[in-house]
């Protein structure tokens, strides 16, 4: 149903009322076919300039992303994404930061119905991330979005009104997410020492070998191995370090017996110094609770550690 424009309450402005995202001109879309239309062509013509600009990655692809639409229970209806092939390269040299967005204003709002999506699925199998191929699979659900126009034509996803305390709030666009990623161990691995080798040579550092494992230590743990040589100018040295990482049912993420070592003798003297400050720097556990995405908490972690890489994150 429609809704015209209302005035808001007092003490809120129409813009802290209202987030938008304009994705069309014209008219809303009365199918859930005409919707996944109109997301395609924002998908396709809106997004890859806005990637463009931002210095620190390349991203292709996303003139060839894909959106159909599925029935739900009722007028409701899920949205999916395909999003097979997108390319993202990260350029670990550039310390700009990405410049902000810049997305048409939405102007003065006429009308506004609920868009009926419940559900939204995004797919890449694959995406490619640092030629790495990542199997990708992010899933929505509880979704709050409207369609809402505005005096200058324009069409745009709105988050719900509601009121909480007796004031006027928007509404988080959904109750709960999942993100699934799997990759090849040793693709992952490649990609990890590229990144590394490139950064150090930005710093004037030679990393001309190194060497990154992980194996499965228990239903939520995983043995960390990493060796290599750092060289600067004539001065060499190889390092070698080793942990176990365990992640437990508070979802903190413990550091066990790290240990970093060296065959050179005289770089292991000097590491002696240092041993006590690294297990002091890792004795406390990682939150991964902190990894939030306010207002919905991480409820679950898991992850698999063999020849494929595994890892779903759900939040609630």
């Amino acid at each position: 149903m429609e809704t015209p424009q209302q005035a808001p309450e007092d003490g809120a402005s129409p813009e802290s009322e209202l987030e938008t995202l304009v994705v069309a001109s014209g008219s809303r879309p009365t199918t859930s076919d005409e919707a996944a239309a109109v997301l395609e062509r924002f998908l396709r013509e809106t997004v890859p300039p806005i990637f463009a600009l931002d210095p620190t990655m390349d991203v292709r692809g996303f003139d060839a992303a894909r959106v159909t639409a599925h029935p739900l229970a009722g007028d409701l209806v899920g949205l999916d994404l395909d999003f097979t092939g997108l390319e993202v390269t990260l350029d670990p040299t550039v310390v700009d930061t990405p410049p902000t967005p810049d997305f048409p204003a939405f102007g003065t709002e006429v009308s506004r119905t609920d868009a009926k999506v419940a559900e939204v699925r995004a797919r890449a199998l694959p995406i490619r991330i640092q030629d790495v191929d990542v199997d990708a699979t992010v899933t929505a659900t509880g979704v709050h979005v409207d369609w809402a126009e505005d005096d200058l034509g324009q069409l745009a996803l709105a988050l719900k009104r509601g009121m909480a305390g007796g004031e006027a709030v928007t509404v988080f666009p959904v109750d709960a997410l999942s993100i699934d990623l799997s990759a090849q161990q040793q693709a992952v691995s490649d990609a990890v020492i590229r990144l590394v080798q490139e950064s150090a040579a930005s710093q004037g550092f030679r990393v001309p070998r190194l060497e990154f494992e992980l194996t499965q230590a228990g239903p939520r743990g995983a043995r960390v191995h990493v060796s290599g040589n750092v060289k600067r100018g004539l001065l060499g040295a190889s390092l070698h370090f080793t942990t176990e990482a365990q992640l437990g049912d508070d979802l903190k993420l413990r550091l066990l017996k790290p240990a970093l070592t060296s065959h050179n003798p005289i770089i292991g003297l000097l590491l002696l110094a240092v041993r006590k400050q690294i297990r002091e720097e890792l004795k406390d556990p990682i939150d991964l609770r902190d990894l939030q995405l306010d207002p919905l908490k991480l409820d679950d972690v898991q992850f698999e550690v063999g020849e494929r890489l595994r890892l779903r994150l759900d939040y609630k």
